[in-house]
């Protein structure tokens, strides 16, 4: 009875107060005996990677442009060898039964040549040789022939040839030279108008039957005024 009524006299926040301490002190012992027996787990770790210095994560510049190794590789034209050799011709005459038909022949010129001496070196071609055996092909100019000079103007092409050129021949082998000699001196211009001269002076009359040349004459005016 003496004991109560000792718990009775002590104040009532005291008591109160212990209370809460009491179950303060439970709860700190109760989280500590848990954390031992369940210990907390590891933390994992992952290497740090380089982004400057891993090639399989290196970011790719814009402004480079990209080759793929399939992609062919485009030569410059201007990079490019010059040709050594260009392609003309001569022109030479085959027989096809009722008439002369020309037939060309392909000669190299050299590339760095003028167009004047290009002109120069086919007419070399043709005035010295009878013909083009591979095509049973052959010629009705004259052998003593020779090219006095041959020029590409801004008017067209003058070609100057000596007198013998208008000796010997009827009128098939007069047409067929004249043809001869308009093909071949347009060999790298077919289009181009020709001026033709005997001795210097503008061949105007062929032969002896006098077969009329006009002057400039191209493939086109042959073609019309002298072929079948």
């Amino acid at each position: 009875m003496a004991y109560k009524d000792k718990l009775r006299q002590i104040p009532l926040g005291i008591v109160a107060g212990l209370a809460t301490l009491v179950l303060a002190s439970g709860g700190s012992v109760a989280w500590f005996t848990w954390r031992a027996l369940n210990p907390t787990p590891p933390v994992a770790e992952f290497p740090s990677i380089d982004l400057e210095t891993d090639p399989l994560l290196t970011v790719p510049d814009p402004t480079v442009p990209t080759q793929t190794a399939e992609q062919p590789v485009v030569q410059d034209p201007a990079t490019q060898p010059a040709p050594v050799e260009l392609t003309g011709q001569v022109y030479w005459l085959k027989d096809d039964g009722t008439s002369f038909e020309l037939v060309a022949q392909s000669v190299s010129v050299a590339a760095d040549a003028s167009p004047s001496d290009r002109v120069a070196a086919v007419f070399g071609n043709l005035l010295s040789k009878p013909g083009d055996p591979s095509q049973e092909a052959f010629t009705t100019i004259p052998e003593q022939t020779q090219l006095l000079s041959a020029s590409v103007e801004a008017d067209g092409v003058h070609v100057d040839l000596s007198g013998d050129f208008e000796t010997g021949g009827g009128s098939a082998a007069m047409i067929g030279r004249l043809g001869q000699v308009l093909y071949t001196a347009t060999a790298f211009d077919p289009a181009a108008p020709v001026w033709l001269s005997v001795e210097g002076k503008p061949l105007t009359l062929l032969g002896g039957e006098g077969l009329e040349v006009s002057q400039p004459m191209t493939r086109s005016d042959f073609d019309a005024g002298f072929q079948p």
